[in-house]
């Protein structure tokens, strides 16, 4: 029996916090195999960081990360952080491991107790909206609060098209960019290109502060989310061709604060190469349209409501993914739309080439424009749309796309630090 071969890096920058504090990777059960390194092996990344928000202070942690252990494909890691101001937390994870009993089951487990010293929230049950689509920006809430959420998601590999026939697929690469293990067969048709995936995720969420009061009590949710997913793209870290099609139900059951809700949503994505240029390694356009509704959620004439899902949950606005303009959960209600739009341009120089572990990097101006609303009709749709722009970095390390958007809105601009592509 061959011994695994098992590199260690150390790694002293807070851009890879992002490897460890990010949902699991949307390419799933794919493997990349590049030319110019030694064939795949167990790695281990080790994590001192620092950095700085409003809602946690500046922090200082420890995380680390094994690749290709238990399995070739998973990864277990986790990390933890603490701050002067009172900001402590703790994150663990466990991605793609295959169950045994079934190849094509697979099943990632993550979750993280947090404890914030200024989290902010714009609660919006019983009827009230502070964070609906016309809420002032100051109708928020900010104090020492904690969030605490676990989730398991099991995924099955449907054995549909011509990429259906091994749970596990293999993209072949040279410094990251695709040279062969392309998904994309030239239709839009889940038996004849790409992969499809079912997914079935329970989920558990808390967020609570030190003073309660009727703004800003407990919200806390469980549930389930099933996905259908179509990924009819070229290769899933970096796109420049075909499709990616998700279909969401979500099934929270209400406790605490919260009442049972239902939520549906649609999340599409495509892809378009453009020509090389002199300068240029890579040009593409992507187009993202998000939506969601909330066919519980009912307002009632007391001002009260039933159904709403919790305000970081369902038609929500904010974050790394959907208006990067604005702050975690800053907008929702019982439906929401949002039209992304980015240009993502990898360039033939690149400054760290002599390094194996870094692939490729990529400039990628991107605009987004959305809104939340009781209902989505022609009389809401282009009223009164919220939008964001910005710059984003994108940089290919250790086969994991690192993502740094900076984002701008009428409230005023936001830095993320995530993992893979926005979409």
């Amino acid at each position: 029996m061959k011994t695994p071969r098992i590199t260690i890096h150390l790694v002293y920058a807070g851009l890879l916090l992002a490897l460890l504090m990010s949902a699991p990777p949307a390419q799933a059960y794919k493997m990349i195999r590049d030319t110019t390194e030694d064939d795949a092996h167990i790695q281990v990344l080790f994590l001192p960081f620092a950095f700085n928000t409003d809602a946690a202070g500046f922090n200082y942690g420890i995380g680390g990360g094994v690749s290709g252990w238990p399995q070739k494909q998973a990864i277990v890691g986790g990390a933890a952080w603490k701050s002067p101001q009172g900001t402590d937390a703790i994150y663990l994870n466990l991605t793609d491991f295959q169950l045994p009993f079934m190849k094509r089951l697979f099943i990632t487990v993550h979750g993280m107790e947090a404890s914030y010293d200024n989290m902010l929230s714009h609660p919006s049950g019983g009827g009230a909206r502070p964070g609906g689509n016309s809420s002032d920006k100051n109708s928020g809430y900010a104090g020492h609060g904690w969030d605490q959420w676990v989730e398991s998601e099991v995924s099955y590999v449907l054995p549909w098209g011509p990429h259906g026939n091994k749970p596990i697929h293999t993209y072949t690469t040279t410094r990251g960019i695709l040279t062969d293990g392309s998904l994309y067969e030239g239709t839009y048709d889940p038996f004849s290109s790409g992969r499809s995936y079912f997914k079935v995720k329970p989920f558990y969420r808390k967020r609570w502060y030190r003073e309660e009061s009727p703004q800003n009590s407990s919200v806390e949710t469980t549930g389930v989310r099933f996905t259908w997913e179509y990924d009819n793209t070229d290769f899933g870290y970096a796109p420049t061709e075909g499709s990616k099609t998700m279909l969401r139900l979500y099934e929270g059951i209400g406790s605490g604060s919260t009442n049972d809700w239902t939520a549906i949503e649609m999340d599409f994505s495509s892809f378009w190469s453009l020509p090389e240029s002199e300068y240029t390694k890579k040009q593409v356009i992507g187009f993202n349209f998000w939506v969601v509704d909330t066919p519980s959620w009912d307002d009632k004439e007391n001002g009260t409501s039933s159904g709403e899902s919790p305000y970081y949950m369902g038609a929500t606005l904010g974050g790394y993914s959907h208006q990067r303009g604005y702050p975690f959960y800053r907008f929702h209600d019982k439906s929401a739309y949002n039209i992304l739009l980015e240009y993502r341009v990898t360039p033939e120089w690149s400054p760290l080439d002599q390094f194996q572990w870094f692939k490729w990097w990529e400039i990628v101006p991107f605009a987004e424009v959305g809104r939340v609303a009781p209902y989505l009709g022609p009389d809401t749709v282009f009223k009164d749309v919220k939008w964001s722009t910005g710059v984003g970095f994108r940089t290919m390390i250790l086969n994991s796309v690192l993502r740094l958007d900076i984002a701008r809105s009428a409230e005023g601009a936001n830095a993320w630090v995530m993992v893979n592509q926005t979409f």
